[in-house]
């Protein structure tokens, strides 16, 4: 019989959601006598080195990350290893001293049914960015993607690939004759996720500047908020705390401010603030240097002023500052504080990623002062994508436990599929920035007596006041596309300066900061 005596062991696990805190635990020599025992996703493989593990156990299995390109929509399988993971598995044992590894396999599986590598990534991953960088190198300008990617020794497949150009296409990027727009141009030049790197942009020339750099940051980094198994309720009530205006992206913001400003009192009060809230101080650390070399990328192609460096930007900030407010300046963030510009510029780049909230039929209690209205429950809400059918709210969302919406539409940045499919990082917007900043054809229709402002084919729709405000807002859209298109085209051009692009941002601020 096998007895085992917990109090002569300690266990670790690492995996890719850890803080980095966290993640550091498992370096940690323990006391003699003590065996150390470290649970551990494929992160151990090739990331990190423990110089004091002995034996290695391979379960022979893995979590891989992979893509739907027909649906938008990251998945983690699990399947077998390649020949290629299981002998980096048998390399981490004995690093230092001699190990021994053990494979919970076959010989046979190992030689005849594993594949020699894992599944290259160019055919796991979204191509957009990919598709703008190659369409950036002069050599590649006039070639159809088609024809560049298929010379790959290991070509992505087609319907991956013919998503990519779609999406592209429907965010402004690319023309139907596959050509960079000035947009796809600029977009190219930033090293992020095309949405990420349109948040940017707008956050430029909206003049909500900071805050757009910090989620921006976050959502190409990962999120700063923690979950230790054994607290997670009492963390997911600290996130809550943050939230504002049912949106994840601002929940993170309202985070990160509060870090800076309890950093201004120091160093150590920056760490209470985040060990009292779950939050990584490491994670916050990467996010704000990542504002800064976001400034200056934006700062080479010109949507900010001249010559900003990450690492003089680094020089200007005060203590508990992050250096990117003072870098930029008063005007690049004249609108900074307005939430509602700034679910406002999320929707703009992250549309088409929207769902429907669609509520159960209004249920009424009988009280002694007459019929009341029943709020629904937050199970009972519905969430349904334009051609997917219906998603999830992903447990770790502040609007996981919301019972109503003022607005029925909510967009996200990512949806993956694990015990169901799952919407993270998700934020509900009103109609007119769904109207303004969604992709599409504006259509005006009069439907039984009311008049229908509707997007392409009228998934997206609402009822207009009258008639000339459904007409005064097709035309503002139609004024805003052509000023941004003017602006992109040419970065170094003052909207404040100019009578018409002050107007027309002064109006769609107003328009939206109102509603």
């Amino acid at each position: 019989m096998l007895v085992c005596n917990f109090s002569r062991c300690v266990v670790y696990p690492l995996h890719s959601s850890l803080s980095n805190e966290e993640q550091q635990a498992v370096f940690t020599r323990p006391q003699n006598g003590v065996t150390k025992i470290i649970i551990s996703t494929n992160i151990a493989e090739t990331s990190v080195t423990i110089d004091d593990v002995v034996y290695v156990i391979d379960s022979g299995r893995m979590k891989e990350k992979r893509y739907d390109a027909s649906r938008s929509m990251e998945s983690l399988e699990d399947v077998w290893v390649s020949r290629a993971n299981a002998l980096q598995r048998k390399g981490r044992a004995g690093r230092v001293a001699s190990g021994v590894c053990f494979h919970l396999f076959t010989s046979h599986r190992f030689e005849h049914h594993l594949s020699q590598q894992q599944l290259p990534e160019i055919q796991r991953v979204p191509l957009e960015q990919l598709c703008l960088r190659v369409k950036v190198l002069e050599v590649f300008a006039e070639r159809p993607l088609d024809s560049v990617f298929s010379q790959l020794i290991e070509p992505p497949t087609e319907g991956s690939l013919e998503a990519a150009k779609q999406r592209l296409c429907a965010l402004g990027a690319l023309t139907d004759e596959e050509s960079l727009t000035p947009l796809g141009w600029h977009l190219a030049c930033l090293p992020v996720d095309v949405r990420i790197g349109k948040l940017m942009l707008l956050g430029a020339i909206f003049r909500c500047l900071d805050p757009a750099l910090t989620i921006a940051a976050s959502l190409a980094f990962k999120s700063p908020f923690v979950s230790p198994w054994d607290k997670r309720e009492e963390a997911n009530e600290k996130k809550l705390a943050f939230s504002l205006a049912n949106s994840d992206h601002l929940a993170l913001m309202q985070a990160y401010k509060g870090w800076c400003n309890a950093a201004q009192s120091g160093f150590k009060a920056g760490y209470q603030y985040c060990r009292e809230n779950f939050l990584s101080i490491r994670g916050l650390q990467e996010i704000a240097c990542l504002k800064r070399q976001f400034a200056e990328l934006l700062s080479d192609i010109g949507f900010v002023k001249d010559g900003l460096k990450a690492r003089v930007i680094e020089k200007m900030s005060s203590k508990g500052s992050d250096g990117v407010l003072e870098a930029t300046g008063y005007e690049a963030n004249l609108n900074s504080d307005n939430t509602k510009l700034m679910s406002a510029m999320l929707c703009a780049a992250l549309y088409p990623n929207v769902v429907q909230v669609r509520s159960p039929q209004m249920k009424y209690k009988l009280t002694s002062k007459g019929a009341m209205k029943m709020q629904p429950k937050a199970e009972e809400q519905r969430f349904m994508t334009k051609s997917d059918g219906a998603v999830h709210i992903h447990p770790s969302s502040v609007n996981f436990s919301v019972r109503h919406y003022d607005s029925p539409y909510l967009v996200y940045h990512e949806k993956v599929k694990t015990s169901r499919v799952f919407i993270r990082d998700c934020s509900m917007v009103c109609v007119y920035p769904m109207v303004l900043f969604g992709g599409g054809q504006v259509n005006v229709e009069l439907q039984r007596g009311q008049f229908i402002i509707s997007l392409d084919d009228g998934w997206i729709k609402f009822a207009a006041a009258s008639h000339e405000v459904a007409e005064l807002v097709k035309e503002l859209r139609w004024e805003l596309d052509q000023l941004l298109e003017e602006k992109i085209k040419n970065p170094s051009m003052d909207l404040i300066s100019c009578p018409r692009g002050s107007r027309i941002i002064h109006t769609i601020v107003s328009l939206i900061s109102t509603q």
